[in-house]
């Protein structure tokens, strides 16, 4: 929604309502500039910008989704995600006993956790079986101390469930609290070596999902629904577009 101070005087439910009836017109345009031609992305701008998300699905949140779906058993008990509950309830099923949402910004209405994930003594210790955590750590430039931290909310046992970005343009604007930075890219072995400083080597899994063919799309802001299943399945270890880690912690609460 345009930033007029008009708008701002309307109820908050109702300006939801507005900009979710604008996503899905403009969404629905998409038949109108679909790529089937991949030629006309032999330029040197974006195809489409903010990674097309206004014209349908983002084509890393497939293989966010699709990595938590091959862990989603391990999303059960006390679960936090961090700024929404969105993953917990897709994924949870009924498994779910309590739900947290945590976030550093007060203006999150979902949120029920305050905390910054760099402060790592403020947080709660040994209280959660899964901490749900997708393309957070990029824009945390201590992210070490963030990591420290979901081992540190979780249970023995626990396992947190993370996802970074390899492939990715920069992402600019207000991203935690209205401000922040983007800060860090990843690739699986990164991304294994700092959990498993953390963790214990042998609690740690990571793997990577996406091929040139979807690393390009995404680049030029196309999405999902313009890319095959098969296109977008395809795994090629050479082109990281998602990183993904399951960290459990182990051992005995002090």
């Amino acid at each position: 929604m345009p930033s007029n101070p008009l708008v701002r005087l309307l109820p908050a439910s109702f300006r939801a309502w507005l900009r979710g009836r604008k996503r899905q017109v403009e969404r629905s345009m998409l038949v109108f500039d679909r790529v089937t031609d991949f030629s006309v992305l032999r330029r040197t701008t974006p195809y489409r910008p903010g990674l097309g998300g206004h014209r349908g699905s983002y084509i890393d949140r497939f293989y966010i989704e699709r990595f938590l779906s091959e862990h989603s058993e391990l999303i059960h008990g006390a679960v936090a995600e961090i700024q929404g509950d969105e993953y917990t309830r897709k994924f949870g099923a009924g498994r779910v006993t309590r739900s947290e949402v945590i976030d550093i910004n007060p203006q999150n209405a979902n949120r029920t956790l305050a905390l910054d994930l760099t402060c790592t003594d403020a947080a709660p210790e040994g209280e959660f079986d899964c901490v749900i955590c997708t393309q957070t750590l990029l824009l945390i430039q201590d992210y070490r101390a963030a990591i420290r931290t979901l081992n540190r909310m979780l249970k023995p046992g626990g396992v947190a469930l993370v996802t970074v970005p390899g492939i990715s343009p920069i992402i600019r604007g207000g991203l935690v609290a209205g401000e922040g930075e983007d800060w860090w890219r990843f690739t699986t072995r990164s991304a294994r070596y700092d959990f498993a400083c953390v963790f214990g080597d042998q609690n740690v899994t990571a793997c990577s999902y996406g091929n040139v063919l979807s690393a390009t799309a995404f680049l030029h802001g196309l999405v999902q629904e313009e890319l095959t299943a098969d296109e977008l399945a395809f795994h090629d270890s050479d082109y990281e577009l998602i990183v993904a880690v399951a960290a459990r912690r182990g051992g005995e609460l002090a």
